[in-house]
């Protein structure tokens, strides 16, 4: 797909670059996996305590199985920085991640553009997803891509309550 710059990511400071692809499972099972996994290691939780969806989601259960493909983001070391996979069939996007040191560099944009790209048929339908209502950053980025929230009005974040808001968008 492409490359990116991508500046600072993990403790160094040092300048590299992230390539936005579709991933092969075959080949980048693995490193999918530990960059999902970094997503509760930050938050100091254990991968055997997690719930089932958790688990499911680091192990990348879904995108194994036939009519799902991952994109990824990769830095030039192989480290997978980023993750958006897509229900072909659906066309519903899940499990879009950035690890947190990746993050505020736009890959979290090119892998939903990649996503985009890489659907098959560019007869008209409708990608949809959902995202957590706290995730103010992630609904932000939607809405620039085009996504909608139908029936959800108003500010987003001022309940206290995190819920998730389907959007949507139409393609073709």
């Amino acid at each position: 797909f492409l490359s990116v710059p991508c500046s600072s990511f993990g403790s160094g400071t040092a300048t590299s670059a992230a390539t936005i692809r579709v991933a092969d499972i075959s080949k980048d099972l693995s490193a999918i996996q530990e960059c999902r996994r970094s997503a509760y290691a930050n938050e100091g939780k254990d991968f055997s305590t997690l719930l089932s969806a958790a688990k499911s989601f680091c192990n990348a259960d879904q995108i194994q199985k036939p009519g799902y493909i991952c994109v990824i983001a990769q830095a030039k070391d192989g480290t997978v920085l980023g993750t958006a996979d897509l229900n072909t069939r659906a066309k519903i996007v899940n499990n879009v991640y950035v690890r947190e040191e990746a993050r505020k560099q736009g890959l979290a944009q090119l892998m939903m553009e990649a996503v985009e790209d890489s659907l098959s048929d560019k007869l008209p339908t409708t990608l949809k997803l959902t995202v957590q209502s706290k995730n103010i950053p992630a609904i932000s980025l939607y809405k620039k891509l085009g996504f909608e929230a139908p029936g959800v009005y108003g500010f987003l974040d001022a309940t206290p309550f995190d819920f998730l808001i389907e959007m949507e968008k139409k393609l073709g």
